[in-house]
This record gives structure tokens, C-alpha cells and sequence, in this order.
């Protein structure tokens, strides 16, 4: 009999190169996790047997799962379980991910997009507990989000909804790949950084700033169109806490009172006066954490 105290989630963030995945126990604390390569360039057949490896993998180290959850990426129909289109992954279109686990190991199984995970993570167990209204902003490869209004996590009519890397901070911007001009993601991402000065990490970039002027220049551009997209949010939703992770989100650290004051300055009187800024607590694993909770809020 599965109890409280043995019962386990297990949580796979599938990305475009590796699948991050843990376990949960009872008192969902990570007792184990494990990365692997998605080999998601394959398509989906391979998708399939990396994920089915994870999921066997755990069970067969003795963990009775009672729940998977499963954050990816791009557009997803989080009722049906159902990959829309990723821009992780090679010719997905309308992928029942959610089928195949649930034939394969018969558990229930939850489905969302990564972003949206890594948020539940964070309003669960990190530096979101206990916030009413929360954003989060993964400053990645991509600018990912996610929405926590009036204690629940915000999809929109479609399951789309909190994609915000895509709202223009510029109409006459940069083209995306989703059509729009101008999105912040452009402007915010390790992406964006990398087509400004190819051949430089985003970290490098931001290790030269004392001692290299375009990298310098470039920094100061990417605070400023952050500062702008981030006022932006603040006065659209009225947060309590704005919260910022993903890899690019240590090359801010140094700047993050500046922000602060700026957002706060320049965001309407009432929405500054009581909103917070802070870094997220956890990092890598937080899509997959916050995907084995998905069963908590759907």
C-alpha cells in the first residue's frame, strides 16, 4: 500500500538537448534525480525511448511512482496532454506525449510547459511560497514565463498563456521567430546576446564588461531593454514578487539593485510601492520539480 510517507512523484523536463528528472518523496523533498540526453534533433521516436528510460529507470531503483509529470517547451495542450509544436524539438507537431506514458507505465500523468513548471516550483517550494501573485522570468536560451494570479497558475483560452518573451517592447524591432517584431526575448536572451557578439558565451560577456567596451555596451543595452520589459509586466499584472532565474540570471546579480529601483521608479505609483524583485531558489531542477507537482494545480 502507498502511503503519504513512501508515495512518489516523478517530475522530466524535457529539453532540446538533455531530459532533467527527479524524484519526489512524500514530503517532496528531490531523492533522486538523473539527467540524460533528449536527443530531441531525432524527433519524436527517440524523445520517446529517452523518456521511457528515465521513467524505468526509477522504477526500477525501487521507487513506487504514483504520479509523472512532464514540462517541455513550446506550445502544449496541458488537458490533453499533447506537445502543439516545440521549438526544442524536431518535426513535433501534435505529439501525445501523455499517451504514450500513460500506455506504456499506466500512471496518471500531467503535461505542461516548462516555464509554467519551473513557476509551480517556485510557488510551492522556493521563493514563491505563499505569494498570491507571481511572475517568473526564465532568461535562457529564451525569455520563458510563467503566472501565479490570485493563487493559481494562469494558462490563458489555450494553455498558452504567460509566454513572456514574446510581448514587443519594440514595434520596429528585431524580427522572431514567432512573427512579431521587437519581442523581449530578442533583446533578453543568451540568443539575443550571441547574435550581437558571436563567438562569446553569455557569460563571457559579461565577465569582460569592466575590460572590453562592445561587451560593455551590449550589457548595457540588455539591462535596459530588461528594465523596460520588466516594468512593463509589473504594471500589466500588479505582482507581488517578480522572480528571475534561468542561466543569464547570474550574469545580473551585480545589477539587481539598480533594477530594483528603476522598476520600482518607473512602474505606476501603486504597483512599485509594494513589489519585490528577487532571484529564484532553484535552478536547474526546476522544471522537473515543479513538474512533478503539476497533479497539485490541474
Amino acid at each position: 500500500m502507498t502511503t503519504r510517507e513512501n508515495k512518489r512523484r516523478c517530475g522530466l523536463d524535457i529539453g532540446g538537448t538533455q531530459i532533467k528528472a527527479v524524484v519526489l518523496d512524500g514530503a517532496f523533498q528531490v531523492i533522486e534525480e538523473l539527467t540524460i540526453p533528449s536527443n530531441a534533433s531525432s524527433g519524436p521516436p527517440a524523445v520517446k525511448t529517452a523518456i521511457f528510460e528515465v521513467i524505468q529507470k526509477f522504477l526500477d531503483n525501487g521507487h513506487p511512482l504514483s504520479f509523472v509529470g512532464v514540462g517541455c517547451a513550446g506550445s502544449v495542450d496541458s488537458v490533453n496532454g499533447v506537445i502543439r509544436n516545440s521549438p526544442n524539438f524536431a518535426n513535433w507537431e501534435n505529439v501525445g506525449l501523455a499517451q504514450w506514458i500513460t500506455e506504456r507505465f499506466h500512471l496518471p500523468i500531467k503535461v505542461n510547459n516548462d516555464a509554467n513548471c519551473a513557476t509551480l516550483a517556485e510557488w510551492h517550494l522556493g521563493e514563491g511560497r505563499g505569494i498570491k501573485n507571481l511572475i517568473l522570468i526564465t532568461l535562457g536560451t529564451g525569455v520563458g514565463g510563467g503566472l501565479i494570479l490570485q493563487n493559481r497558475l494562469y494558462q490563458g483560452s489555450t494553455g498558452t498563456g504567460g509566454e513572456l518573451g514574446h510581448f514587443s517592447i519594440n514595434s520596429n524591432g528585431i524580427i522572431c521567430p514567432c512573427g512579431n517584431r521587437g519581442c523581449f526575448e530578442r533583446y533578453c536572451s543568451a540568443s539575443a546576446l550571441k547574435a550581437q557578439l558571436p563567438g562569446l558565451s553569455p557569460k563571457t560577456i559579461f565577465e569582460r564588461v569592466h575590460t572590453d567596451k562592445q561587451c560593455r555596451q551590449l550589457v548595457s543595452d540588455f539591462l535596459h531593454h530588461l528594465k523596460i520589459g520588466l516594468t512593463s509586466l509589473a504594471n500589466i499584472f500588479d505582482p507581488d514578487l517578480i522572480l528571475l532565474g534561468g542561466g543569464i540570471s547570474k550574469g545580473i546579480v551585480p545589477y539587481i539593485e539598480d533594477i530594483r529601483s528603476w522598476v520600482k521608479t518607473t512602474s505606476f505609483p501603486a504597483v512599485g510601492a509594494h513589489l519585490k524583485i528577487e532571484f529564484t531558489k532553484h535552478q536547474n531542477n526546476s522544471g522537473a520539480i515543479g513538474a512533478a507537482l503539476l497533479d497539485l494545480d490541474m
